[in-house]
């Protein structure tokens, strides 16, 4: 029996943990907040939140446990506590017109939650699906707190009524629009930033990603497997057959290369022809099997006249503590090993430990054509 989990290794581990916790809270807190709701109003509940208040404190524990049990994931659960969310203050807002305002002649506290529910939509759901749904709420509470308004109206007129119902619409409104244009300026922060590292041509992190990747797995002193590998003879392909198949080619490389990437790895191009893999701190057996599965990989590949590639790997491993200056120049020194002794081959560097100071800077290389 394991009485402990292993740490996160990955940026989604981490991020699907950190979720996971904030989940967990969110139950703690909903089911106290049910609790006290309840203890308020005891003896004379309300009829609405006699059912709903402890059937949302259900919902929140049981996909607490699913989530436990791993049967739903943490997105869905977010989702259906939104969903569930919604419909009790939607219902409670109802309740109020009927209940609360003919005698308070104004708008319970409750209402104040709705501008939660707008901004927690945005984090929930994908922007364009949240602009519908913040929307779609925003025009429910409208619709519900319009006709009450209406029919009270028609019994006598209330001012103060009308300002708190228009203050309550426009807040929403402005909640909405607010968080829909922020969203939107965020998914186009996003893509810029994603453009930023990534390599066009291929789709995988570019060097600038590569090298604030190491940076962070240095500071965080952990190990890992570098992989550098160059292609063989790409230059004669751009040569002999264009630069539109060499493009083709490079496409092929860089899909053969993800495919047996390990889950919290990295594939990069670093330059080129030349390609990087971060790997986990891997046993060389292992990392030379994965990498054997890729040579054969790329000796299959065809684009028109071009088959059978090959490429010269080289491989480094680093403790604790290495600096990434350091595994990248005995990664690159085991590939030019394999190139000199034939190339198409995959060459070991000696593990060793070497102690630099200050953070790590990667300086930039061109490689010549081998």
């Amino acid at each position: 029996m394991k009485l402990f989990r292993p740490a996160p290794t990955s940026e989604g581990e981490r991020w699907t943990l950190t979720q996971r916790r904030m989940f967990l809270v969110l139950t703690l807190l909903g089911t106290v907040g049910v609790g006290a709701a309840l203890w308020v109003q005891a003896p004379d509940f309300d009829p609405l939140d006699r059912v709903a208040l402890p059937l949302l404190a259900l919902t929140l524990v049981l996909l607490d446990v699913g989530l436990t049990l791993r049967r739903i994931s943490i997105s869905l659960a977010f989702r259906i506590v939104y969903i569930a969310t919604s419909v009790y203050f939607l219902l409670a807002l109802n309740q109020q017109f009927l209940v609360f305002v003919p005698v308070y002649t104004t708008l319970s506290e409750n209402t104040y939650w709705f501008a939660v529910l707008y901004a927690a939509a945005f984090l929930t759901f994908p922007a364009r699906r949240a602009v519908v749904v913040a929307g779609g709420l925003f025009g429910l509470s409208a619709l519900i707190s319009g006709l009450h308004l209406y029919a009270l109206l028609q019994l006598e007129p209330n001012p103060r009524l009308v300002g708190a119902v228009v203050q309550f619409l426009l807040v929403g409104g402005v909640m909405v629009a607010v968080q829909g244009t922020f969203s939107f300026q965020r998914m186009q922060l996003l893509a810029a930033r994603a453009a930023a590292y990534t390599d066009a041509l291929t789709g995988l992190a570019n060097r600038r990603a590569a090298e604030e990747h190491l940076a962070a797995l240095y500071a965080r002193k952990q190990p890992f497997t570098l992989v550098l590998f160059d292609l063989d003879h790409f230059k004669a392909v751009n040569d002999q057959h264009g630069h539109a198949t060499g493009d083709l080619v490079l496409k092929g490389v860089s899909s053969a290369a993800r495919s047996h990437l390990p889950s919290e790895g990295l594939a990069a191009r670093w330059g080129g022809e030349e390609f990087l893999l971060v790997l986990p701190p891997l046993p060389a057996p292992q990392v030379r099997a994965m990498l054997d599965l890729l040579r054969a990989q790329l000796r299959e590949q065809r684009y028109g006249a071009v088959d059978g590639l090959t490429a010269s790997f080289g491989v480094a491993t680093a403790r604790p503590g290495d600096h990434p200056d350091d595994i990248l120049t005995r990664a690159d020194a085991a590939m030019y090993a394999a190139k000199r002794q034939g190339r198409n081959d995959i060459k070991m560097a000696e593990l060793r430990r070497t102690q630099f100071g200050g953070p790590p800077t990667l300086p930039g290389k061109q490689r010549p054509d081998a």
